[in-house]
């Protein structure tokens, strides 16, 4: 496991792209902005968050550093896509990504980088318990198309 570079930028939006397929929006599978995808994780790779990736290009955990919508003194660090390859998934490889991002997190608390952490699970995540890792759940999203 590793830190993305500038070149695994190919290698990312064709894993955006079949996230997208797995997320059952229909606007999203059909409308993928492929520049804004190079443009963001790029913004992460360069240090506006995080981009952590399997040695073989197996998955991926992308983490973007924002400002919280109600104040903007409140810096968040989001988990925004969190992607295992479907033959890879009943191994260790996403849950390495996720503790590695936890560690991450929690370093980036510890240091005043960041004052919140969010994470999120879509229909086809696994069952994570995530309070067993001091997170508190804050709100479910639900969709219409």
């Amino acid at each position: 496991m590793r830190y993305a570079t500038k070149y695994d930028l190919p290698h990312f939006v064709e894993m955006m792209k079949a996230y997208a397929k797995e997320a059952g929006i229909k606007a999203l599978q059909e409308n993928q902005n492929i520049d804004q995808v190079k443009n963001l994780f790029d913004q992460m790779i360069n240090g506006r968050g995080f981009v952590l990736v399997d040695d073989n290009l197996r998955g991926f955990l992308a983490a973007y550093v924002g400002r919280n919508f109600w104040n903007r003194h409140i810096r968040e660090l989001h988990e925004v896509a969190w992607w295992v390859a479907p033959e890879y998934r009943n191994t260790s490889i996403g849950g390495r990504l996720w503790l590695r991002f936890n560690q991450l997190a929690q370093y980036m608390l510890d240091q005043k980088r960041v004052d919140i952490v969010c994470t999120s699970l879509m229909p086809s995540s696994p069952e994570i318990d995530y309070t067993k890792y001091k997170f508190k759940p804050l709100q479910a999203t639900f969709f219409r198309e």
